[in-house]
């Protein structure tokens, strides 16, 4: 018996520190009514007792820390009966304890067999009264089994048989007798049929008694397995380009396009087989060896320069109006296009050069210090002759207009910051008068 109560003390401890689940309910109230057989001490004063008495009543409270172990306050009601040739005697238990509940089906996995049938092992102490003539009051203990079948997740039809013990009874139970050395020496076994009722307003929650272990286990592998499939989905690549579709700015590219991480595809302008993210000259065919260059511009090393037009300084309202519209062009690293930013200048700059054909412009090509010196020369000059190309298209004449590279030997800025380099890939606008 001691060592009954002090496992199920140890797991109600244990317990006590579990994380809670609220997937399903843990209170319930069990109730049972049947008879009761009193084993020992029996009367030696002429008393017979019969082999049971058709009245044992329990009445629970239970609360279930997981779906394990839980604990339950229960009273409880025995009446006995014992008969003579005078007379008859009926004495009156009244009991109240403190049980811990371990759920068999749930600790051993019965569940995997069936979801009707269940079975708790239940054991505690508490403080009873023994009433006939006189009354006596004794520490009672009390362990039993209470198989179990679920009607549905409110209700479960209960069979509870348990054998109790009391410590510090005087008189037998018939009170006819004295004891002299009271100790667990009284004893009676009892067995009802009830019911429990499970207690919460989600009705299709289930209780702790019918909750496997495993239960939490599958919940969480659910939700994994949900946001597996989530991630899947968001992994699909329509195009195969190596960027997920959830990610590509143009998930329908053909097959085999080079593209960059956003899944747009990069274009190889010169057709030399180099990218032109990658290509220090991006509109002349080259070779991987010279970055993308032809092996020509490899072998020269000056500054490529045209012919510049030459003019006459501006004076009076048409200087402000043209420095309003012939501020420096930017690019980007290795690039030669004229970004979207600039347009509305130049084509501002465009209209009053065809407003004022006396009008010439110089565009001065530079580079930041990022790569080889001669191919730098070279990208200074491309990005001056883009420009060019972009006024032309606005109906300037190319006669109007000349074009210099100077490589990387005019910094605007230095070199050694981004800010400053950013500075550096420009085109500088010189108009000046015929």
């Amino acid at each position: 018996m001691k060592k009954i109560i002090l496992s199920a003390a140890l797991l109600l401890c244990g317990s006590a520190f579990a994380q809670k689940d609220t997937s399903y309910n843990r209170w319930s109230f069990d109730f049972g009514v049947g008879a009761v057989n009193t084993l020992t001490p029996k009367s030696t004063l002429g008393f017979k007792t019969p082999f049971v008495d058709l009245l044992s009543v329990r009445a629970g409270a239970r609360y279930m820390f997981n779906n394990v172990v839980g604990l339950a306050w229960v009273l409880g009601y025995d009446n006995f009966s014992a008969t003579s040739k005078v007379q008859t005697v009926n004495t009156h238990y009244v009991s109240s304890t403190i049980q811990a509940y371990v759920n068999l089906t749930n600790l051993y996995g019965f569940n995997e067999f069936t979801d009707k049938f269940g079975l708790l092992l239940h054991t505690g102490a508490g403080v009873s009264m023994l009433k006939a003539d006189s009354r006596d009051i004794v520490l009672s203990f009390v362990a039993g089994l209470t198989p179990q079948y679920k009607l549905n997740n409110k209700f479960t039809i209960n069979l509870d048989g348990g054998f109790n013990s009391n410590l510090m009874q005087n008189n037998t139970w018939d009170m006819g007798t004295d004891l002299k050395v009271p100790g667990f020496n009284s004893s009676f076994l009892y067995g009802t049929v009830g019911f429990s009722y499970y207690l919460g307003k989600d009705k299709s929650k289930s209780h702790a008694d019918w909750t496997p272990k495993n239960a939490a286990d599958k919940k969480e592998l659910e939700v994994l397995r949900a946001k597996l499939t989530a991630t899947e989905s968001k992994l699909v690549d329509t195009d195969n380009d190596g960027v997920a579709n959830y990610l590509d700015a143009e998930p329908n590219t053909p097959a085999g396009s080079h593209v960059n991480s956003k899944g747009q595809a990069i274009v190889d302008m010169d057709g030399d087989g180099i990218l032109d993210s990658e290509d220090f000259c991006p509109t002349v065919k080259g070779t991987s060896e010279f970055k993308g260059c032809p092996m020509a511009f490899a072998q020269e090393t000056k500054v490529v320069v045209t012919d510049e037009a030459i003019g006459a300084e501006l004076t009076g309202d048409i200087k402000a109006k043209v420095a309003a519209v012939s501020k420096d062009v930017n690019f980007d690293t290795k690039s030669t296009g004229v970004k979207g930013a600039f347009k509305k200048e130049l084509d501002a700059l465009a209209k009053l050069l065809n407003e004022n054909t006396n009008l010439v412009v110089a565009l001065h090509g530079h580079c930041d210090n990022v790569g080889e010196d001669i191919l730098n020369n070279q990208l200074s000059e491309d990005r001056a002759k883009s420009v060019r190309d972009y006024l032309v298209s606005k109906g300037v004449s190319s006669s109007r207009i000349s074009t210099k590279g100077f490589g990387i030997t005019q910094p605007k800025l230095s070199n050694d910051t981004e800010k400053g380099r950013a500075a550096n890939r420009r085109v500088e606008l010189i108009v000046k008068s015929k």
